[in-house]
């Protein structure tokens, strides 16, 4: 369990506030939403919001170990993690890519699943670089609607990568 728990809410209305998960990863999201931000000890900190009844949330974990020589390794690690975030999931209708770019790797996915009953469709994009694991995670009821669709992409759209 983490020791220290802080949170932050901000106001609310339809222009983007641009928010810095790193110093090289930056996100716009609308103004007007409540965001909940919570940083524990500079090992995990996450931003949550609401955009009507869908769920938004980034969270980046540092890593504690930096050994760019072994890449390959890395990769398959990864992999790994993504692989088993996902399989804590009842999932169907799965859809991933991975991307390795110098010392960025990346990997986008969507998935159907249910929860209490209800059709959920996840989105998620993670990315790890030398410093730190990010997820970038939309949750959305299914099937998917418009309103849902073009917030979705203009959140990932927003994601910007120095």
């Amino acid at each position: 369990m983490l020791p220290f728990t802080l949170a932050v809410f901000f106001g609310c209305n339809n222009q983007p506030k641009q928010i810095e998960i790193t110093p090289d990863v930056l996100i716009s999201i609308p103004q007007k939403c409540d965001v909940t931000v919570k940083d524990s000890a500079n090992y995990l900190k996450s931003w949550e919001t609401s955009i009507d009844d869908d769920q938004f949330a980034v969270f980046r974990y540092s890593i504690s170990q930096q050994d760019t020589s072994i890449i390959g390794t890395t990769r398959q690690a990864f992999k790994n993690n993504i692989d088993a975030f996902i399989q804590t999931f009842d999932f169907k209708n799965i859809d991933s890519t991975y991307t390795f770019k110098e010392k960025l790797l990346r990997s986008d996915l969507s998935f159907d699943y249910i929860s209490n009953g209800n059709n959920y469709r996840f989105y998620g994009r993670f990315l790890v670089n030398e410093q730190n694991f990010i997820a970038f995670c939309f949750q959305t009821t299914y099937p998917l609607d418009n309103y849902s669709k073009s917030t979705k992409d203009k959140l990932f759209t927003s994601i910007e990568i120095k």
